[in-house]
């Protein structure tokens, strides 16, 4: 019965947000009521600015038995809510079907212990990923120790691949999940628990529970705490598994193995150096550091702390990582200024969407000075709406829209202002066509089901990258 009423709240939620797109935001200009009883608006509007088709959104009004007037959606504006409705579902779970479909074919082995090379302990069990953003010193005969060359990839991180097999294995596990959701394939859920028992407990392909060589930088002895955000799209996984637990294929033992190595992992995440360390970031670094804690806490199970730990992040990010103007000033000084103003804003995005989980409103929270989530969104609009011009620091990456696109969709729904819906119509030809160049993670399809799980009780949060 849990299942069916989610599944319920998730349909009359999806009904919502069709609603919140062709209703019309200007009742004076886009539609007018008539008085007698069943009679339609038939007079004619302009329908000059940006918005829904004028045909689809026209209402009639009646009046009940008790004399009241109630409003509906003439047939046009409800059999196109209806068109449109069926048409993005079925698209988002064909995508997701198809991603689960080659999860289930796929019998690549996601193991740390099949890299080339051994951290400095000789574990092979050691997870293990090179810094993003060091190269050899020109200056050394030997090139150590490696230094620092912010922006600019080097292609040797790609060379160890717990990363790519870590990463990879988190989206597909909740690709899985995700799809057995809507499917109820118990194909999807027994390749699911393979992979989670291939990374975390088989004895032979299993991850020890720390990081302690992420973000090596050759020269070293030790990772980086920089290396700790590697592990912070475990959101993935930890959202799909409860939707997994209503299978007859779900096994048990599984979760309690899973459990004892994440409560193990989150010992050394808070009281490791390098733990310590990304959690004091005032970057990106830290708000997903935040965000893989609160993950975390919930799924073992310790709301109090979660809790605890959500409003204090919540404050901490937002009052010392946004200026009173919305610029994030830790992410603008980095040679990719934009790129990073957009990913600690996803994390701030991540962040907000839990702590509502524990009645904590960081969509409305204000700091002292005025910063908030919405002032650091509005930010970074005008430069968006014009190609990045007047931009106030430098920026070796370009403007790319995908991302920030799909937050001002999240900020409609969030806060209803309708300068979002109208920036999302002149941008999204822009992001559809970066999609369509394949550039970064880009993908053809629209933000469907992120936007049912921010209407709903969030059984869903796939949408911001």
């Amino acid at each position: 019965m849990t299942f069916l009423r989610s599944k319920i709240i998730v349909f009359i939620f999806v009904a919502t947000i069709f609603f919140l797109i062709f209703w019309p935001t200007n009742p004076t200009n886009y539609y007018s009521k008539q008085s007698c009883v069943g009679q339609n608006s038939n007079s004619p509007i302009e329908n000059n600015g940006p918005g829904p088709v004028i045909d689809a959104i026209r209402t009639t009004t009646i009046t009940d038995l008790k004399g009241e007037q109630k409003e509906y959606l003439n047939a046009k504006g409800y059999i196109t809510y209806l068109h449109t409705l069926r048409k993005q579902h079925k698209t988002a779970i064909a995508s997701l079907t198809r991603n689960a479909d080659r999860a289930v074919a796929n019998n690549t082995v996601y193991s740390v212990t099949l890299k080339p090379q051994l951290p400095p302990s000789g574990d092979p069990h050691d997870y293990m990923s090179l810094g993003r953003y060091f190269w050899p010193d020109p200056t050394k005969p030997d090139g150590l120790p490696y230094i620092r060359k912010d922006g600019y990839v080097n292609p040797e991180f790609f060379t160890v691949l717990d990363y790519v097999f870590m990463r990879q294995m988190f989206r597909e596990v909740q690709d899985l999940g995700f799809a057995y959701f809507f499917t109820r394939n118990e194909t999807y859920v027994q390749k699911a628990t393979y992979r989670i028992r291939e990374w975390f407990l088989d004895e032979k392909t299993k991850m020890n529970p720390n990081l302690n060589y992420a973000g090596f930088r050759k020269g070293e002895v030790i990772g980086w705490k920089t290396g700790v955000l590697d592990f912070h799209q475990i959101f993935r996984m930890l959202q799909a598994i409860p939707l997994m637990r209503y299978s007859n294929q779900w096994d048990p033992s599984i979760e309690v193995g899973l459990k004892a190595w994440l409560s193990e992992y989150y010992v050394w995440f808070t009281t490791s150096k390098m733990g310590r360390g990304e959690g004091k970031a005032k970057n990106n670094h830290g708000t997903f550091y935040d965000v893989q804690a609160l993950f975390l806490l919930d799924y073992l199970g310790r709301y109090d702390e979660a809790k605890a730990f959500a409003k204090q992040s919540i404050e901490n990010r937002i009052n010392k990582g946004i200026l009173p103007t919305g610029q994030q000033p830790h992410e603008t000084e980095r040679p990719t200024s934009w790129f990073y103003s957009i990913f600690n804003l996803q994390g701030l995005f991540m962040l907000a969407e839990r702590a509502d989980h524990f009645e904590i409103d960081a969509w409305n929270y204000v700091g002292p000075e005025g910063q908030s989530i919405r002032k650091a969104v509005d930010y970074l609009l005008p430069y968006a709406l014009n190609d990045g011009k007047g931009w106030p620091v430098p920026n070796i990456k370009g403007f790319e829209m995908n991302d920030y696109v799909k937050i001002l969709e999240l900020s409609y729904i969030i806060w209803g202002d309708e300068k979002y819906l109208n920036s999302v119509e002149e941008l999204r030809p822009k992001a559809k066509a970066e999609q369509a160049a394949g550039l970064k993670l880009a993908k053809w399809e629209d933000n469907y089901l992120c936007n049912i799980a921010l209407l709903t009780n969030r059984l869903l949060w796939t949408c911001l990258y």
